[in-house]
């Protein structure tokens, strides 16, 4: 697997953004608690989301491993 940079969150793109922002929580909670709030329409804005914020939490364990 390629490096994650966070610069590389520019380069993905949502749609809809309160979707992707709902799967960015349930990502980082670690518990898809607001999935059924995103109408099947934005279902692939929060499928994103969940990607960015697997992402974020990975970019954040190997940080903490430089520690």
């Amino acid at each position: 697997m390629d490096e994650f940079k966070l610069e590389d969150i520019k380069d993905i793109h949502v749609g809809d953004i309160p979707a992707a922002k709902k799967g960015i929580i349930d990502s980082l909670n670690g518990k898809d608690l607001l999935k059924e709030e995103v109408p099947v329409e934005h279902m692939s804005s929060y499928k994103q989301g969940h990607q960015i914020g697997t992402e974020i939490e990975n970019l954040l364990k190997g940080d903490q491993r430089d520690y």
